[in-house]
């Protein structure tokens, strides 16, 4: 179970540092940099005016904030590189850049621009910010320094009406699992995007690297195991707002013959 006081806590510590979406303990997210108090946005079809999202400067230098929208990549579960990216996204975050004072924080609000979306299930993007840090006034004496950029992507969830109020703790004992030889198939009939926060076929437990890759509506995930893992499979999810799912549970795996 997360601490109540769980956040994205961004300490600059050197080179461009580039984030999906982490958690930290409690003491961790009182450290000083730039933070986020939430781990992920819904975005409802009846949010008109859009939705907002708080960035936290809890240091005692400004930056310069740059806030934009960017593509996921269903293989890996993080952004599309750069180059790949659509030509535009269906939302916009303003301001799309700003001064963010120290010891203060800054509103940014998403907004749907137009696009076509599917009314029957969720779309997932991310939410980029880059925090550019002032220049130090002592540069020219010291000689030159690193200045440090640091971008972090929250994922962003289109939720057309609809859709289950149930959510993700409804979707969660819905999955169901089976073989195909060594890989592990998760299937998802629900039309929500769902991320393991854990899962566990017999003894093995899988790591977050693995975890990433989310299971998308009404499809199927798959997961690599190792050889000869056998045995009851056990997941929670991570809800709307980070929290962990209760623990489900599926007694046996059918094994199917790869395609």
């Amino acid at each position: 179970m997360k601490s109540f006081f769980t956040r994205l806590s961004l300490i600059m510590t050197g080179g461009l540092l580039m984030l999906n979406s982490l958690s930290v303990s409690a003491n961790q997210a009182e450290s000083k940099g730039i933070s986020f108090y939430v781990m992920r946005v819904i975005y409802p079809e009846k949010a008109s005016q859009g939705v907002a999202l708080t960035v936290y400067n809890k240091s005692d230098q400004p930056f310069l904030m740059q806030s934009w929208i960017r593509a996921m990549d269903p293989q890996t579960g993080g952004v599309v590189p750069q180059g790949k990216v659509a030509t535009s996204m269906p939302f916009i975050v303003t301001p799309p850049l700003q001064r963010l004072e120290p010891n203060s924080d800054l509103t940014l609000r998403i907004r749907r621009t137009g696009g076509e979306l599917p009314q029957d299930r969720e779309s997932v993007f991310y939410i980029a910010t880059k925090a550019i840090p002032s220049k130090p006034e002592n540069t020219s004496k010291n000689g030159g320094q690193l200045t440090l950029a640091v971008v972090s992507n929250l994922k962003l969830f289109y939720r057309p009406s609809g859709l289950p109020d149930s959510g993700v703790a409804g979707a969660a004992p819905q999955l169901r699992f089976h073989l195909e030889g060594n890989t592990l198939v998760a299937e998802n009939p629900t039309p929500f995007w769902l991320t393991f926060s854990r899962l566990k076929v017999g003894n093995h437990l899988f790591d977050k690297a693995a975890m990433r890759l989310m299971v998308p509506p009404k499809g199927q995930q798959r997961y690599n195991l190792p050889a000869g893992t056998k045995g009851p499979v056990e997941w929670q999810l991570l809800d709307e707002t980070a929290w962990d799912t209760p623990l489900a549970q599926q007694k046996s795996l059918t094994g199917l013959s790869p395609h």
